[in-house]
């Protein structure tokens, strides 16, 4: 049985938040946000907004690309880094928000920006089980709150921007894009982990592994409840890991890159994309970004690339497209989606 994206919906916060806005805070200069990320601005939520507010809004939005309704969703798939709360999960406060998604089972996938992998690849088999027709996957950040706005942080928390994508899963074809004229038809997902850099990518607090007590003022006044990154670490193992995860994909399904119409990253750095795709030997022309307008927004990241992509007429029919991301964990991978002419 093929599994097909058949919708898809994005929601980004009102407020823009410019490097200038930034910089004040980070104690760095706006050019240099920009030359070491890439970034000149991002969307940042407001104090009375959720990251299930988000999450939500996106979802319909795909539900409705999809012409389907909440009551038509059979499977909930979350995904983010910064939850409504510690407990539930947000999945099922999304579907609270969902009116007529009721009684459904509602997940989430903590494995960082390769959420929109992991998600595909769980859609893919509970579709292709038989255990439900239609999946609702979506990727949600408000990043923004857990930030540390200090020249200390300024290389981590200079990235961060919020927002929310949607993927509509569903066992039969349905046309997408504004001419409606192809289906995009998700081949192929490889997905691994390599838990020996987990804490190279880290949010500590709260946590169980912090001693006698999960979170406590000794910890806040640490930083433990703040993110933090070995950067080099990071780039060198995302461009290596997710290139071998190209190339791979790519050879396992007998695919030339040439077919392939475009390719969609997560959007970590604009450093980072330039050197996967100076590695992969792809043109700038062929891969999607909004790094530049959106700034890194992780698990939504890959979510938001490929709806763009979709708004933006990237797909052609009869071609592949090739979404790749890398996370926390690490967790990285790649999905091959095959574009089907719809008439």
């Amino acid at each position: 049985m093929s599994c097909y994206i058949t919708g898809c919906g994005a929601a980004l916060p009102a407020r823009v938040v410019t490097n200038a806005e930034l910089s004040s805070l980070l104690g760095v200069a706006p050019e240099w946000i920009e030359a070491n990320s890439g970034i000149r601005e991002r969307r940042w939520v407001e104090a009375h907004q959720s990251t299930s507010d988000l999450a939500a809004a996106a979802v319909r939005e795909a539900l409705s690309d999809a012409r389907k309704e909440a009551a038509n969703v059979d499977y909930l798939i979350g995904c983010t880094l910064s939850p409504d709360y510690q407990v539930p999960g947000i999945a099922p406060l999304v579907q609270q928000k969902l009116e007529g998604c009721a009684n459904v089972p509602a997940v989430d996938l903590r494995v960082g920006c390769a959420g929109v992998l992991y998600s595909l690849q769980l859609a893919r088999g509970i579709i292709q089980s038989g255990a439900a027709k239609t999946v609702a996957c979506f990727g949600a950040e408000a990043q923004s709150k857990g930030l540390n706005l200090k020249p200390e942080s300024a290389e981590l928390s200079m990235l961060f921007g919020d927002g929310a994508g949607a993927l509509v899963m569903s066992d039969a074809p349905g046309a997408v894009g504004e001419a409606r004229n192809y289906h995009i038809r998700l081949d192929d997902v490889l997905i691994e982990t390599d838990g020996r850099f987990a804490e190279d990518l880290i949010v500590r607090a709260p946590g169980t592994a912090n001693g006698a007590r999960w979170i406590c003022a000794e910890q806040i006044a640490s930083g433990l409840h703040y993110g933090a990154m070995q950067g080099r670490s990071v780039i060198l193992q995302a461009v290596r890991k997710l290139a071998e995860a190209a190339a791979r994909i790519l050879e396992r399904n007998n695919i030339s890159l040439e077919q392939v119409g475009v390719v969609i990253p997560h959007q970590a750095n604009l450093n980072l994309i330039r050197a996967l795709g100076k590695k992969l030997g792809v043109t700038d022309e062929k891969i999607v970004t909004n790094l530049d307008r959106f700034g890194n927004t992780s698990g939504a990241s890959a979510f938001l690339a490929l709806w763009q992509a979709v708004r933006e007429g990237r797909f052609s029919p009869d071609s592949y497209a090739l979404i790749l991301a890398f996370g926390a964990g690490f967790t990285w991978g790649a999905a091959l989606c095959r574009v089907c002419d719809a008439s």
